[in-house]
C-alpha cells in the first residue's frame, strides 16, 4: 500500500477568521491535523446573540480536484444543525474513501452557512410587564456562549472559560426598585430612601428576596426566581457577546462604580443598555443571583444551577462603590445569605406561565 504522507494542511477560504457576507454565524479557530488513518479538523462556530446552530459545509481539495463533503466519509459537526459552541470537530477516514492513500497536500474548506436559527426565532417574545409591580421583562434568547474571563484579567474563580448552553428565559429590564419592593413588602429597607423610588431597592439579604419572591408570586398569576450565575452572566453579556462590561468596553457608559457614582446609588436605567436592551447589569447595585459559589469547570454544561450545597451564594455585577474591573460580565464575589449592605439588590427572572411550558 502507498504510504500516506499528508505535507499540509490549509486553509482556502478566505473569509473563514470572519464573518461571512449575509450570514450570521462564523468559523473561528479552525485546525487540522491526523491521527492514524483519521484526518481532523477542529473550529468554533460563534454565533450571533440567540443563534442555536448553523449549516456547516466541507470541501476537501487533494491534488488540484476538490471533493464535497456528500462524497466522502465525514463524521462529526458537519452539515445541518451543528450547535453554536466551541472544540466542534470533524473527522475523515482518508482510507476508506482512497484506499491507496495519498501523497501529498491536504485542504480544507470549512464554512458556515445558512443559519437554522435566528436571533428572532429563538426569543422567547416581547417585552411583559408585571401588573402587580409594573415590572418589566426582556426575552433573553436561548444559546450557547463561553462563560468565564475572556479578556485574561479575571480573578481565579473566573477561570476556566467553558461553554454553558440555555435555553430562552425573561429577565428584569430594570434593577427592582425601591417603590416595588415597598408594593409588595409594605416597607422599604433600603439605605438610600432619599435617592427615590426608581433607585434600586438594597439592603436586602438573599433570604429577604426570596421573601419578596414568594409574595409577589402570591399576589398574582405568575411565578418569579432569581437568575442563575450562568444565566446572569450570559444576559449581562447580551447574549454570549464578548464584552468587557454589559454593553461594551466604556464602563461609564454603561453603569454606576466607584469612579463615576459619587458615592450613592442612582435610578435605574440612566446609563446605556446593553444589546438585549437590560440595563445597570455592570454597577449601581450588586446582584444577587440563586446559586451557591462553587468553582468552574472546564467541561461543558446545559443551563448549570450551581452546586447542592455550599454556605456563600454569589453576588454578580458590582456597585457604585467598586472599582471597575469588578463590575465586569464575568466579575464573580460572594456572601453569606443573611448579608445586607447598601451596596446589593437583585432583578428577577419572571418564569413561563403554565400554558408556555
Amino acid at each position: 500500500m502507498k504510504s500516506m504522507r499528508l505535507l499540509n494542511f490549509l486553509l482556502l477560504a478566505t473569509g473563514l477568521l470572519g464573518a461571512l457576507p449575509g450570514h450570521a454565524a462564523e468559523v473561528k479557530n479552525l485546525r487540522s491535523g491526523q491521527q492514524g488513518n483519521l484526518c481532523y479538523a477542529t473550529y468554533d462556530l460563534a454565533g450571533k446573540p440567540g443563534e442555536l446552530e448553523s449549516e456547516v459545509r466541507v470541501v476537501l481539495e487533494l491534488g488540484g480536484e476538490k471533493y464535497p463533503m456528500e462524497k466522502l466519509s465525514l463524521k462529526g459537526d458537519c452539515g445541518k444543525g451543528v450547535k453554536i459552541g466551541v472544540g466542534r470537530r470533524i473527522t475523515w477516514d482518508l482510507l476508506k474513501d482512497m484506499p491507496a492513500g495519498y501523497d501529498g497536500e491536504l485542504a480544507w474548506d470549512v464554512e458556515a452557512v445558512i443559519p437554522a436559527k435566528t436571533a428572532s426565532a429563538a426569543a422567547p417574545g416581547p417585552e411583559v410587564a408585571d401588573p402587580v409591580t409594573g415590572m418589566l421583562f426582556v426575552p433573553v434568547p436561548r444559546g450557547c456562549f463561553k462563560m468565564g474571563d475572556g479578556f485574561g484579567e479575571g480573578d481565579d474563580d473566573e477561570k476556566p472559560l467553558h461553554e454553558v448552553c440555555l435555553d430562552s428565559f425573561y429577565l428584569g429590564k430594570y434593577e427592582v426598585s425601591q417603590a416595588q419592593w415597598q408594593a409588595v413588602m409594605g416597607s422599604n429597607p433600603s439605605y438610600f430612601k432619599q435617592c427615590g423610588k426608581n433607585c434600586p431597592v438594597e439592603s436586602v439579604s438573599w433570604s429577604d428576596v426570596n421573601d419578596f419572591i414568594s409574595k409577589l408570586s402570591f399576589k398574582g398569576t405568575r411565578q418569579f426566581r432569581l437568575p442563575t450565575e450562568a444565566e446572569w452572566e450570559y444576559a449581562a453579556s447580551g447574549g454570549g457577546r464578548h464584552e468587557r462590561y454589559s454593553g461594551g468596553s466604556a464602563a461609564a457608559q454603561l453603569g454606576w462604580f466607584g469612579g463615576n457614582a459619587a458615592g450613592r446609588i442612582h435610578p435605574v436605567g440612566q446609563k446605556k443598555p446593553n444589546a438585549l436592551g437590560l440595563y445597570d447589569m455592570s454597577g449601581n447595585v450588586a446582584e444577587w443571583v440563586s446559586d451557591l459559589k462553587d468553582e468552574y469547570q472546564a467541561t461543558a454544561q446545559q443551563a448549570p444551577q450551581g452546586p447542592d450545597t455550599g454556605s456563600n451564594r454569589v453576588v454578580r455585577g458590582g456597585s457604585w462603590l467598586s472599582p471597575a474591573r469588578d463590575v465586569r460580565t464575568s466579575a464573580r464575589s460572594e456572601l453569606t445569605p443573611s448579608v445586607k449592605t447598601n451596596s446589593i439588590g437583585f432583578r428577577l427572572v419572571l418564569m413561563p406561565a403554565e400554558s408556555e411550558n
